[in-house]
């Protein structure tokens, strides 16, 4: 099992480490992308140190400003739903306890 944070697997997609999410934290300015990465990743992190059992549990956060994103997932599902706006244009993302992609990238599996 890795710790909390990221290593990239593939397009996009991003295994949790912790190590990454420190890394992250030290680096400072942060483009659009990297934030995206870095709430995610964090919101991740936070369900770990609250040792919360993912399945079980349910979200309904939202984060404001600059780069506003919603964290959403039912009790019961496997997987929980990410909006972020950038600029006007939303993207989508589907993450758990053990990383997140791209909505786009899981729904290419359909063709």
């Amino acid at each position: 099992m890795m710790g909390i944070g990221s290593e990239m697997k593939g397009d996009g997609q991003l295994k949790y480490s912790e190590v990454e999410v420190k890394k992250m934290l030290k680096a400072g300015d942060l483009s659009l992308e990297e934030q995206i990465k870095f709430n995610i990743l964090n919101f991740i992190r936070t369900i770990h140190l609250n040792e919360l059992d993912f399945i079980g549990s349910s979200f309904g956060s939202e984060f404001f400003g600059e780069l506003p994103m919603t964290f959403k997932k039912n009790p019961g599902q496997v997987m929980g739903l990410i909006t972020a706006t950038i600029n006007g244009e939303v993207q989508k993302y589907v993450f758990n306890d053990k990383g997140y992609e791209p909505l786009e990238d899981l729904l290419k599996l359909l063709k």
